[in-house]
């Protein structure tokens, strides 16, 4: 998949969702832009992009924007979440920061 690089003003082909992980675990953020708007179950949250990075190689967070507005909220996540949670191929367009 192609991925855009801000920081180096550059477009990069990225071996799926996997190689967006071995990204992240090697210090980078990706910022996944999302097709439409989601909200969590309780309704609370609803945001548009998901700003994802690691912590360590079986640690990752999950930030969050809604129309260009970094929200102050987080949620962590363990290398097995990842396959539930970090869904890549459901976004609009991808950066990496």
């Amino acid at each position: 998949m192609k991925v855009y690089d801000s920081v180096n003003k550059t477009e990069v082909e990225v071996d799926g969702t996997q190689g967006l992980i071995d990204i992240m675990v090697s210090g980078r953020q990706v910022d996944v832009y999302l097709k439409g708007e989601k909200s969590d179950a309780d309704g609370y949250l609803t945001w548009d992009v998901e700003h994802w990075s690691s912590i360590d190689k079986q640690r990752f967070i999950r930030c969050y924007s809604y129309k260009g507005r970094v929200l102050s909220e987080s949620t962590g996540h363990n290398i097995y979440d990842l396959q539930n949670d970090f869904k890549p191929e459901e976004a609009e367009k991808i950066e990496l920061s």
